[in-house]
């Protein structure tokens, strides 16, 4: 394409596109869409966008940035990528990369993590102003959008916008502007968030070695509570390694980003130094490095540290040789006996602890044959939904919505995801719509077409406008509605025609 802006450093993919709409005079934001991807349906995202190898396609060859490049340089992507292990890793590059739907939030730990993204965009005013004064024009940046990082360096604590990072205008694309983000003074900027946003900035930057594993992670934690005296044999004395964390950061920052160490055996940072079964987040990562490692480190060094760890093979211990027959029936009747009447697993938590621990010693392959035919299946059965009283709930709730935005002309479109957003627990209803009958009733009878939008965004301009005072023209009914004569439905035509006469 023709005119595509080249990204400036650390701009965020979506500030690309609002910047292309913004010189092309592009109003519509589904006009943006169709001209970028081709797709009117793609939703605008700050930190994870996807469909790369289409924007990659917009620049000419050898000239523009890749699609790998668009990844590592203009999205969020290197926060996540170090922590996921390879093989998840490779699967966030190639859905961000290809040109269909994805679920990057989840493949990479973002929508069950325990730090809560921004809610709005941010910015910073100074740097605004300075990138003003370079280009002529402002752009955001990555480093003002990543959660925990809410000072810059530089200037003081960050701005919110009034642009919602995930709106119900989930298709627009917004250009940073001074008319919406606007010059405020700024309060200093806690040296913790500061130390934070020069940590991000690095990692944002980085585009090293493979990543590790979860269980190198795991490992190289371990050897680091070890190197500062931490450990009673392999075990890690947790108490010290919480009053290290808390020592250096504060109490009361870690506990305003909700990352208070807990005395819980579900503590974050319990978990993080033993085997890890999970990922953790870029943040949990930063603080316990700065926290253990002297100044000056970098992510470069720990990443290769990390990487080249190996992970001790399991050594299962050698069976002790049994001389004593007796002894051995004597022991494997004791174990059948409670296996029979517990369950195997069960078993041992019924004082029998100390007979599976001789027989594993002992008759390992024994006890591992008999254990599986005493295995005992966890009842998964669940407390019944009652899901008519949840139905007459939901849908009562829906009417009181619909009645009560019936008669306002200015909401977006009512669909069924726009109701849905409205209800507690909306996920749930949405995945369990064929338990809801009134429910899906309701959907289908009340959610908003194109056609009923158009009219109904055509009415209130006529509404205003004939307040004003001023003169109906077709033109201005059209573009003050945000409609073209190419996207004009055949009712919503009619209708101009028919009943307004323009």
């Amino acid at each position: 394409m023709l005119g595509f802006p080249l990204p400036y450093r650390d701009e965020l993919l979506y500030s690309v596109i609002a910047r292309h709409g913004v010189h092309s005079g592009i109003v519509s934001p589904k006009e943006l869409l169709r001209e970028v991807f081709g797709d009117t349906k793609i939703i605008a995202t700050p930190d994870l966008p996807g469909h790369l190898t289409l924007v990659a396609a917009l620049y000419p060859p050898k000239v523009g940035p890749t699609s790998y490049e668009l990844l590592y340089n203009h999205t969020l992507f290197p926060l996540y990528a170090p922590f996921i292990g390879e093989q998840r890793r490779q699967q966030l590059v190639n859905e961000l990369i290809a040109n269909k739907r994805h679920s990057a939030h989840v493949t990479a730990g973002v929508a069950a993590s325990r730090i809560k993204q921004p809610e709005y965009l941010r910015y910073c005013p100074g740097c605004m102003q300075a990138q003003y004064s370079r280009y002529g024009e402002c752009y955001w940046q990555r480093v003002w959008q990543v959660a925990g990082a809410n000072d810059c360096a530089v200037h003081g604590a960050l701005q919110s916008a009034p642009t919602h990072r995930h709106d119900v205008h989930r298709h627009q694309y917004q250009a940073a502007c001074f008319q919406v983000c606007v010059i405020k003074q700024q309060a200093i900027g806690c040296w913790q968030s500061c130390l934070i946003a020069t940590s991000i900035e690095a990692l944002l930057n980085f585009t090293g070695v493979p990543a590790p594993e979860l269980v190198q992670w795991g490992n190289w934690y371990h050897d680091l509570a070890d190197a500062q005296g931490f450990c009673r044999g392999l075990q890690i004395e947790h108490e010290k390694v919480s009053a290290k964390v808390i020592g250096f950061w504060g109490s009361e920052w870690l506990a305003s980003l909700d990352l208070l160490p807990e005395c819980s055996e579900n503590c974050w940072l319990k978990s993080i130094f033993r085997k890890h079964r999970k990922a953790f987040s870029y943040l949990q990562h930063v603080i316990v490095l700065h926290a253990f490692l002297e100044p000056g480190w970098c992510f470069t060094d720990v990443m290769q540290q990390v990487a080249s760890s190996r992970h001790p093979a399991k050594v299962t211990p050698p069976q002790v040789a049994v001389s004593d027959n007796t002894k051995l029936d004597n022991f494997r009747n004791r174990w059948l006996s409670a296996a029979r009447r517990y369950g195997a697993k069960q078993a041992r938590e019924n004082g029998f602890g100390d007979v599976y621990a001789w027989l594993y010693r002992h008759d390992r392959d024994w006890l591992i044959a008999t254990n599986q035919q005493y295995c005992i299946k966890p009842n998964t059965c669940r407390l019944k939904v009652d899901w008519r009283k949840r139905d007459h709930d939901n849908v009562r709730r829906l009417i009181q919505l619909r009645d009560s935005t019936e008669q306002d002309l200015w909401p977006p479109r009512r669909t069924k995801n726009w109701y849905l957003a409205q209800l507690q627990r909306n996920a749930t209803i949405e995945k369990n719509l064929k338990h809801l009958p009134l429910c899906r009733l309701f959907f289908d009878r009340h959610c908003e077409n194109i056609e009923q939008y158009q009219i109904r965004r055509i009415t209130r301009i006529v509404i205003r406008l004939n307040l004003a005072g001023a003169d109906l023209k077709r033109w201005q009914v059209l573009r003050l509605s945000g409609l073209s004569e190419e996207r004009l439905t055949e009712l919503a035509r009619e209708f101009l025609q028919e009943i307004i006469r323009i």
